[in-house]
């Protein structure tokens, strides 16, 4: 009895972990869309007037505003988001709808692969984006430090979050996934009464 209700405890714990973490990343993934496809935020703006002229602008790599930057990075960091928006949009709905859930729990091991391939995607993402950091000149004279930082951190967090998702991908399947298909947002014992 005890072990059921620990079992059942431990299954909630998941649930609410994953759920919330899932919830996380889609936000600051689609944060990181906003930040970057938005051309007032001028990170990304294929018709920034700059001094006088219109300048094709991707901020990263940017030495100067009028040299326009690396427009292949701009589109990966859409790209990076995007991507990741839409597979963790559909965990997080198998995650979200009680007729789904036992599911997930149950083929546990694809949600681990793609936790996995998303922890190296914002791995190499995060390295890319910090990497491809623009010019501190470039930063202040178009007032964008907040949103190459705020990209940036988003980054590094989806990165940790999703390494975490790994974990709890094999808690759940070691832990959970072996008592069947029982939903861990709630204690759903399963009151079977077998009548002779």
């Amino acid at each position: 009895m005890v072990e059921s209700k620990l079992q059942d405890g431990v299954s909630a714990a998941l649930w609410t972990v994953r759920f919330f973490l899932y919830t996380v990343i889609l936000a600051f993934s689609a944060t990181i869309v906003g930040l970057d496809g938005r051309k007032a935020d001028n990170i990304w703006n294929d018709s920034l007037f700059y001094d006088g002229k219109f300048v094709d602008f991707c901020a990263y790599s940017a030495s100067s505003v009028e040299e326009g930057g690396d427009h292949g990075a701009c589109r990966y960091v859409m790209a990076l988001a995007s991507i990741s928006l839409i597979l963790v949009f559909f965990l997080w709905l198998f995650t979200f709808v009680d007729a789904l859930y036992p599911v997930l729990t149950m083929f546990w091991f694809i949600e681990l692969g793609i936790n996995v391939f998303q922890t190296m995607w914002w791995l190499v993402g995060a390295i890319v984006v910090s990497a491809k950091r623009p010019d501190s000149s470039v930063l202040d004279a178009l007032g964008i430090t907040k949103d190459i930082n705020a990209i940036e951190g988003l980054s590094w967090i989806n990165f940790a979050f999703s390494l975490f998702l790994c974990g709890i991908s094999i808690a759940d399947g070691l832990l959970v996934g072996q008592r069947g298909t029982g939903s861990g947002k709630q204690n759903s014992g399963n009151n079977n009464s077998n009548t002779a």
